[in-house]
């Protein structure tokens, strides 16, 4: 090792998990070299005269998948340059400049830093270098490769990183640390029998140490099992020995038993022994059920899982004090275990990790659930990975995910419930909200709107007032218009008290809700009244019959038919007091009397044009004018055309049945075929000024045209 980092700048150092990748460089090189190991007549240096900067890419507090987060840390520590550390107050502030700088303005400072050290060179040790690939947000390991690239050409500055062997295919991704790597590669193989013998015996040997006669041998065995290599087996064995050691030790005799052994567990079982022994004497009267949600919501933190299903640690920045109880017990037992390690950080916060990868494999609980659990962490992974993406390239929409996909993270989390931080959360915001706060953009065009309303549609509308609720009840949407009045209709003078309007024309769900109901549509105490033949009068197929569309091709006649269920089973549920607040002895559900709609299209006595105002360039209504002319929009597509109560579609989309005749605008209760009946609103099939607040129009009462649909009021019983 120490000859190759001799002649190459860098060097990768990779094996298997648990191989003593870290440990050689860690524990053997570091050393060797702080021993003055290399000396470079070229350059006048001597090894032992470096500085040196060990990190993890795993990132900080503040960014914590940010390599340069980790490496800023590493650069003003004791061992490189001590003098380039701020005080508290302004570390945060130079730590942002620090990342905003370009890759190759990094070595600006490692050149400053080094000014202060004649004749020295920085070895920057990067340990654990396959959380780049599982830890990192795309754009800060991108700009980190551009900074390890650059190390060619340099003399002032060597590198050496440690990666596991499974990673080592994704580096073929990266052509430019693909060529980093063939500079100098230490590859560390899964020690033999032998290697390991001399791990045990030449360590116990030069401290003292008595081992049993035949002990080894067993630990070897147990290590290998029959001589077939196991992944981290190494870190088994060196647990289990410092187990061991820690045992002798407390005797005071330095002689490591059989029976200290065997009450450990052997190798296998002396990480999972330890962990299982912690957690039960920790919580000893704690249910399944307890146990593991306390552990899913400690290890959601610790463990990421690959594509291949491998688990594997991450680090977890938390403050301790903000903790539940349960946590915080948990932690500091298994810190005190030697099951987890932490690193202290400013303000209180500390930075947690398993001590090593056998924990995940080994301890029988914690294997089950991630075996268990394996899929969801997969996708949390990947929530995770994502939503960062999305926050460094700017929280465009167009990077985030469709509901389908959604579907299944809202399930993994009600299954796991893992604490999500706030990017993570902002990124899984329903698609459904989005598209919603879209079409508050005045801007939305009308066949996007269109679009978001039949998508809504397929995804499940959540709006209230478009749907029905649990008891079968269509669930309406009510705005209150205050301000009653006096109106004028043809020649005919009418008082205005307050009253409420659905938001929405009647939805196809909401109509639906009617036909289907065993007291609905084919009841005929709806249809009394109506001439004979159209008792129960004949339903078309619906134009548009996506759910959250309003329903057309409804006549006056079951338009009416609707209405008086509908307040029927206000009335049955108590409906009229919880919802509204209002006594059902003076109010009803109906269709409106013209002058109630009117009153509610012009905004009482400010008397708009149309529902919102003057018509301007924006999409403010489904006419003509939008160019759909096939069709309604689904109901609240046009936020920005919406009447001053707030009622939705008041102009254009469908035409909405009065109450009243037309020739004679005070007849409610007429129900020959031969009067016509008031329309209002305009459609999608109609020009902008039949969208007017004043325009009135008209069809035959069994009228049940494509542009025909139907709107609800509440207003005083006695008008």
């Amino acid at each position: 090792m120490v000859a190759l980092v001799a002649k190459s700048r860098f060097v990768a150092v990779t094996g298997a998990s648990g191989s003593g990748k870290s440990s050689l460089v860690a524990a053997g090189l570091i050393p060797r070299l702080l021993n003055n190991a290399i000396l470079d007549p070229n350059t006048n240096t001597s090894s032992q005269n470096w500085r040196y900067a060990m990190m993890k890419p795993a990132g900080d507090d503040d960014l914590p998948n940010n390599p340069f987060a980790s490496l800023y840390e590493a650069l003003i520590s004791d061992t490189a340059f001590p003098d380039l550390k701020p005080n508290v107050a302004e570390k945060r502030r130079i730590k942002r400049h620090f990342l905003d700088e370009t890759p190759e303005s990094v070595y600006d400072v490692i050149t400053d830093g080094l000014k202060k050290y004649p004749h020295s060179e920085l070895l920057l040790f990067i340990d654990q270098f396959e959380e780049l690939f599982t830890n990192s947000d795309d754009a800060s390991r991108d700009r980190f490769m551009t900074f390890l690239q650059n190390i060619q050409g340099r003399t002032d500055v060597r590198v050496v990183i440690t990666m596991r062997s499974d990673f080592f295919p994704r580096c073929a991704d990266f052509p430019d640390l693909a060529r980093l790597i063939n500079m100098g590669n230490y590859l560390v193989s899964i020690p033999s029998r032998e290697a390991l013998r001399d791990m045990i015996e030449r360590p116990a040997g030069r401290a003292g140490v008595i081992v049993d006669d035949g002990l080894v041998s067993q630990i070897l065995d147990d290590t290998l099992h029959g001589g077939k290599d196991v992944k981290g087996a190494l870190a088994l064995m060196a647990y289990a020995l410092d187990e061991l050691y820690k045992i002798a030790s407390a005797w005071g005799d330095d002689h490591i038993t059989f029976v200290d052994y065997r009450a450990l567990g052997g190798v296998a079982g002396a990480i999972g022994n330890r962990a299982e022994h912690a957690f039960n004497q920790l919580f000893p009267h704690a249910d399944d059920d307890a146990k593991k949600r306390l552990l899913q919501a400690v290890f959601h933190q610790l463990v990421v899982v690959d594509e291949d299903g491998t688990p594997t640690r991450k680090y977890w920045t938390l403050i301790p004090a903000q903790l539940p109880d349960d946590q915080r017990a948990l932690i500091d037992t298994f810190i005190q275990a030697r099951l987890l390690v932490y690193d202290s950080r400013d303000r209180g916060q500390v930075t947690l990790e398993v001590a090593h990868e056998a924990l995940f494999r080994n301890w029988a609980m914690l294997a089950a659930w991630i075996a268990g659990a394996q899929e969801d962490l997969i996708l949390l992974r990947q929530v995770r990975s994502a939503a960062l993406d999305w926050h460094n390239k700017g929280r465009l929409d167009s990077w985030r995910w469709n509901h389908e996909r959604l579907k299944l993270v809202y399930d993994m989390l009600e299954r796991q419930n893992p604490d999500l931080n706030a990017t993570e959360k902002d990124f899984i915001e329903p698609e459904s909200a989005r598209l919603l706060r879209e079409l508050q953009n005045i801007t939305t065009t009308h066949h996007r709107r269109v679009w978001i309303g039949d998508r809504l549609a397929d995804i499940g509308d959540p709006r209230p007032g478009v749907g029905v609720l649990p008891n079968g009840v269509p669930d309406i949407a009510w705005c209150f218009v205050e301000k009653g009045g006096q109106i004028t209709i043809e020649g005919h003078r009418f008082i205005i008290k307050p009253f409420y309007v659905a938001k929405y024309l009647t939805t196809h769900t909401q109509y639906q809700a009617f036909i289907d109901a065993p007291d609905g549509y084919k009841n005929p105490r709806w249809w009394e009244d109506f001439p004979p033949e159209y008792r129960l009068q004949t339903l078309d197929k619906a134009r548009n019959s996506r759910p959250n569309a309003p329903r057309d091709r409804i006549s006056w006649y079951q338009s009416v038919a609707f209405a008086r269920w509908l307040d029927h089973q206000y009335r049955r549920h108590g409906l009229f007091q919880s919802v509204l607040g209002v006594n059902p002895d003076d109010w009803q559900i109906t269709l409106p009397p013209e002058w109630y709609w009117q009153w509610m299209a012009q905004n009482g006595d400010a008397k708009r044009k149309y529902a919102w105002g003057a018509w301007d360039e924006y999409p403010r209504a489904n006419t003509t004018e939008a160019g759909i002319n096939d069709r309604s929009t689904s109901v609240g597509m046009y936020p920005h055309g919406e009447a001053a109560c707030g009622a939705s579609d008041v102009a254009g989309n469908l035409w909405e049945w009065c109450l009243n005749d037309y020739d004679d605008v005070q007849i409610l209760n007429g129900y020959s075929d031969n009067e016509t009946k008031v329309l209002r609103g305009g459609s999608f099939l109609s020009h902008q000024s039949f969208a007017r607040a004043v325009l009135r129009s008209y069809n035959g009462p069994s009228g049940d045209y494509v542009s025909f649909g139907c709107r609800v009021f509440v207003v005083p019983i006695r008008l």
